[in-house]
């Protein structure tokens, strides 16, 4: 089926992409350069670390479908019916509640650096992260409708507006709503991946 908005992450691909590109020419440099034991462990150490990069700067995102809002985490994911939606905001991350239990997408948020300073405690330390957060969201596309607030905003109230429509669709003449419950499962390769990078990085040391 497909989706009805993709939601840009917010912060973490310009990191995220940089970061991937140096460690796979790392890599291809070791493998052709540095065929020791000191090779091996730092080409399973970068393998490792370019999985934790994908995990927590890259797979995080938000997705809506016609009936469903997907939200990827680093290694777990959940499914949540429009319908049942009661409360949607961004903060610090994407959160919707359902009878009260929150579900949450880290991939979408307000950037550290405007919390900071909405609480008047000045401009961040982290300069150098501070001015990539930034990019990374002059980066990020304006919709038409989207031009005069936030990204964060925009994603807030368009779910919100997904939501109602959801709901208009789903009641039937006998005034009954057709639902599902929300949904929770693990990202199996992603950890598969973790694991077995960072149990192949471990031994690499013992050798």
């Amino acid at each position: 089926m497909a989706p009805v908005e993709r939601f840009v992450p917010t912060s973490g691909r310009i990191v995220g992409f940089v970061s991937l590109a140096v460690i796979a020419g790392l890599v291809i440099y070791i493998a052709a350069n540095v065929q020791t034991t000191t090779g091996l462990r730092l080409g399973t150490g970068l393998v490792f670390a370019g999985v934790l990069v994908w995990i927590t700067q890259l797979r995080p995102r938000a997705t809506v479908y016609p009936e469903t809002l997907h939200l990827k985490n680093s290694l777990q994911d959940a499914t949540v019916p429009l319908v049942l939606i009661d409360e949607v905001s961004v903060r610090r991350m994407l959160s919707v509640w359902v009878d009260g239990e929150r579900y949450v997408c880290i991939g979408i948020g307000t950037p550290l650096r405007k919390m900071v300073k909405a609480k008047g405690r000045g401009p961040s330390a982290l300069l150098g992260w501070d001015r990539l957060e930034a990019y990374t969201e002059e980066a990020t596309p304006l919709r038409p409708d989207q031009t005069a607030m936030s990204y964060q905003d925009f994603v807030e109230q368009r779910i919100v507006g997904l939501v109602q429509d959801a709901r208009r669709r789903s009641v039937h003449s006998d005034g009954s709503v057709t639902e599902s419950r929300p949904r929770r499962a693990w990202a199996w390769p992603e950890i598969i991946a973790l694991a077995g990078t960072g149990t192949a990085f471990v031994l690499s040391l013992v050798l």
